[in-house]
This record gives structure tokens, C-alpha cells and sequence, in this order.
């Protein structure tokens, strides 16, 4: 029988010295977190009937999918959260998100405060990467779970903190924020709720990339953004946890 998870990063990522080495390798921490892996359904002969539902069922995903971009896309962060389950969990940046607390904390507090979320096209120089991101789906044999990459390009920010003047003017107008391009997959699992509907159950933003970047220019360089390192309460807007490192 085959197993799929959606959180396993690839063993080895390439990394030279120029633009590449803003490579991401989570290591077995990140995928210590992840939840037991799904189970593809056999191949081989399968019923007509058994393999039209599944593919309903992956169209159901997809559809989902498409769903939760296009609400981040446009801000609609109070929407975002209602696409998970109440137990969720969100990795970001080395922060786990957990319930539906924590993954509000996330979309509807720091995605917004740093308008994050909205879909750019990859960075110069750095689309091939992206390109070579493979989307899949499987679904567990009993259709009740299910596994997902997906690739993702987009805006993130964050609020400038330095107290200067001129930062200062900047929150004033609604500014102030530092923003950048990012690309990667995310890693999703889903599971079914008690009435029969697809919900988030687990998504992790696996980074591959990240640049300073604004669309319309025709150059971009690599930048490393800090990770998360303070939990909630401490930070407001912060994980419940961090990532475990092996």
C-alpha cells in the first residue's frame, strides 16, 4: 500500500553561491510535527464507480484550495480561518499555529497587520525553482483524509518596529510595513468533518525562496528573513510553539 506526506521536504536542496542560497532546509523538526501520513488508495483495477468519487473528491480539494487562495488574495482573513478545523494547526516560519486560537492569531492578526497573503508572480530569477514544484493530491482509501502540495507565490510582510520619525509618519498613513516576495509549497493535510465537508487539518508553508521584490521590477536579490522566535503571549501576534530541531 502506499503512503503519502504531504510535510516530508525533500531530503537535499541545492545550494551555490549566488542566488540559491536563500534555500530553506527544515530538517526532520519540522517534519516531526506533521501528522501520521495518508494513505493512497491501491492502484491497479478499481471500480468505475469507486474511482469517479475519488476524483470527485480531489476536485472537492482542489476547489478548496483554490478557495483558501483566492480569500487570501483579496484579505478576507475571517474567512481563511473558517476553512479549518477547530484542532488545526499552521506552520509558519518556524511558528506552529495551533486551533482555531492560534490560526486566527496568524491570518487574522499578523497575515493582516503585515498584508500578507496577496498572490505575486515569482520573482526574477527565481521562477525555475517554483516551476519545478510538482501540485499533487491523494486521498486516503476511505476518502475520509487526504495529502496536498500545492506551490504558492506571494507578498509577505511585516510591520517596520524601528521607533524612527519617518517610520513613525509612515504607521500614521497605514504604512510602515516591509514587504517582500516568498515562494514554496505548502504542505496540506485535510480531513472530513462531522458532516461530510472538506477542512484543513494541517498546512505548512515549506519556503523555498524569498526576495526583495515588488512586482513590475526586472531585478530581485535574495534576502533571509529571521525566523519566529518568541510564542504567544510574550508576542501577540506569536505561535503557540516553535518548530522542534532535532
Amino acid at each position: 500500500m502506499k503512503t503519502f506526506d504531504p510535510h516530508v521536504s525533500p531530503n537535499e536542496r541545492s545550494v551555490d553561491n549566488g542566488r540559491r542560497a536563500f534555500f530553506v532546509k527544515l530538517g526532520a523538526g519540522a517534519t516531526a510535527l506533521a501528522s501520521a501520513a495518508v494513505t493512497a488508495a491501491p492502484r491497479g483495477a478499481e471500480d468505475p464507480a469507486e474511482k469517479l468519487a475519488r476524483l470527485e473528491e480531489e476536485r472537492a480539494l482542489r476547489k478548496l484550495h483554490e478557495t483558501f487562495e483566492r480569500l487570501l488574495d483579496s484579505g478576507a482573513y475571517d474567512e481563511v480561518v473558517d476553512l479549518f478545523a477547530d484542532d488545526a494547526e499552521v506552520v509558519f516560519n518556524n511558528g506552529v499555529f495551533a486551533s482555531r486560537s492560534g490560526i486566527a492569531r496568524l491570518y487574522r492578526e499578523r497575515f493582516r497587520e503585515g498584508k500578507t497573503g496577496r498572490r505575486i508572480e515569482p520573482a526574477p530569477g527565481f521562477a525555475d525553482e517554483l516551476e519545478r514544484q510538482q501540485e499533487r493530491v491523494e486521498i486516503s482509501a476511505d476518502r475520509m483524509s487526504a495529502g496536498a502540495v500545492f506551490p504558492y507565490s506571494i507578498q509577505v510582510g511585516a510591520p517596520i518596529e524601528t521607533e524612527t520619525s519617518l517610520a513613525g509618519m509612515a504607521r500614521l498613513h497605514g504604512e510602515g510595513v516591509q514587504t517582500w516576495w516568498e515562494g514554496g509549497v505548502y504542505r496540506v493535510s485535510y480531513r472530513k468533518d462531522a458532516d461530510g465537508r472538506w477542512k484543513i487539518a494541517r498546512l505548512e508553508y515549506d519556503t523555498l525562496a524569498r526576495a526583495d521584490y515588488r512586482p513590475g521590477r526586472t531585478y530581485a536579490e535574495a534576502i533571509a528573513v529571521a525566523p519566529i522566535s518568541t510564542t504567544y503571549p510574550h508576542d501577540p501576534h506569536g505561535p503557540d510553539a516553535l518548530v522542534r530541531r532535532a
